[in-house]
């Protein structure tokens, strides 16, 4: 059951990312979303609620066979030996994007679209899962409100991170925004007021989003071979470092848009 859990909720937060972007990168394409769009986002916000639910309502079964393979193992020798193959996998995608640019520029973009993701996403799942399965216990001490506060968004416990929540406000926000005719100035090309557009920042944030449901699914059970880790709350600070620039960014420019969309409406 954790162990299925665990693919549910990897391709539920899979869903949410590739569908709320696809809402998102299509704003000024469609007059009104079709209901599908908000079907399929719903279901993949869904997917992770269930995975969550089966986790919570369910026991991992500890496998004390010492020959049982662990993957981590993998990813940790790949780690010692400095990455191989990185150059050619790099060389690779910039060859692509070439000959993709000599056919279209747009076909071009979108395929630096991709790979930015699948590169994002990548990294953070070796970030994740490299190292030790038990690790050492940490040194933070935090007390009162404080460690109330990151007990509260702990990401070994609880799968509905900052992440998360900004992108599906952003994605909602898009959603309603065609549904009851407030059009929204999203400022993606031209000389725009902030350094990001939100279309930008929101797709950083969504693998962001999935590299931290990364760090609830392996604290929690099993997935693609590598077992149950144990991991102290480094990981999960230093995501947090990186949310409050991606998803304070991402908030902000959301606020801005939304407050300036009802004023130019009303």
């Amino acid at each position: 059951m954790r162990t299925l859990s665990s693919y549910i909720m990897f391709v539920g937060i899979l869903w949410v990312a590739v569908i709320g972007n696809w809402i998102i990168q299509n704003y000024d394409h469609v007059s009104v979303y079709p209901k599908a769009a908000h079907i399929a986002f719903g279901s993949g916000l869904g997917g992770v609620f269930l995975a969550y639910l089966m986790k919570k309502f369910s026991t991992y079964k500890e496998n004390h066979n010492v020959e049982k393979k662990d993957n981590r193992d993998v990813i940790n020798k790949w780690d010692d030996k400095g990455s191989p193959y990185s150059k050619w996998l790099f060389g690779i995608v910039v060859v692509s994007l070439v000959i993709a640019a000599f056919y279209s520029w747009s076909l071009s973009i979108k395929m630096l679209n991709l790979y930015l993701f699948v590169g994002f996403v990548l990294i953070g799942f070796h970030f994740v899962m490299k190292g030790e399965r038990v690790e050492e216990p940490d040194d933070l001490n935090f007390k009162g409100k404080t460690k109330n506060f990151l007990d509260l968004i702990d990401y070994r416990w609880q799968p509905f991170n900052i992440s998360l929540i900004v992108f599906s406000l952003v994605v909602w926000s898009f959603l309603w925004s065609k549904h009851f005719d407030i059009p929204m100035y999203l400022e993606i090309g031209g000389n725009p007021r902030y350094v990001t557009s939100l279309p930008a920042s929101a797709f950083v944030m969504s693998g962001l989003m999935i590299v931290s449901t990364f760090i609830f699914i392996i604290n929690n059970g099993d997935i693609f071979g590598i077992r149950k880790a144990r991991q102290n709350g480094l990981k999960v600070l230093q995501i947090h470092f990186v949310e409050i620039i991606s998803c304070g960014v991402t908030f902000f420019i959301l606020v801005v848009t939304l407050i300036e969309a009802f004023v130019l409406r009303f």
